[in-house]
């Protein structure tokens, strides 16, 4: 009797946690949708001296400089951000493209709230990290 009784619970805990998991997956597949749609649109730097538009085109994320102050006028279309592709978690991993320097970094990208993203920097080598910066949405 208390083998079957085991048995039981220990099916019930195992359709509990497989239940659970099918929840999740589900709730972030069309959770998905919103987050991509919180990463389009117009971002500042934290030195207020440029703004990039953040685009999707088939789930990957591309961003090319729309305003630059006076000094940078140069920079205007320059794609800075390259192949953000949204992973585990709602990390988005790519390409930044120094637009002075022309330097290649890889990025991890996170929403901090929807209207602030860290973006954080690596050197493509050594995978060591070079600067982190938070953007900001500018609202329309």
């Amino acid at each position: 009797m208390e083998i079957i009784n085991m048995n039981v619970v220990s099916l019930v805990l195992i359709l509990l946690v497989v239940g659970g998991l099918v929840l999740f997956m589900i709730k972030e597949q069309f959770s998905d949708a919103d987050f991509h749609h919180s990463l389009v649109g117009v971002w500042f730097n934290e030195h207020l001296n440029m703004r990039i538009l953040l685009y999707d085109v088939d789930s990957v994320f591309q961003g090319s400089v729309v305003w630059a102050d006076g000094l940078h006028n140069s920079i205007l279309g320059t794609r800075v951000v390259e192949n953000l592709k949204v992973g585990f978690f709602k990390i988005c991993k790519g390409t930044y493209v120094d637009p002075i320097t022309s330097k290649e970094y890889d990025i991890k990208v996170q929403l901090k709230g929807k209207t602030v993203m860290k973006l954080t920097a690596f050197d493509k080598e050594t995978h060591i990290e070079v600067f982190s910066q938070e953007w900001k949405l500018l609202k329309s």
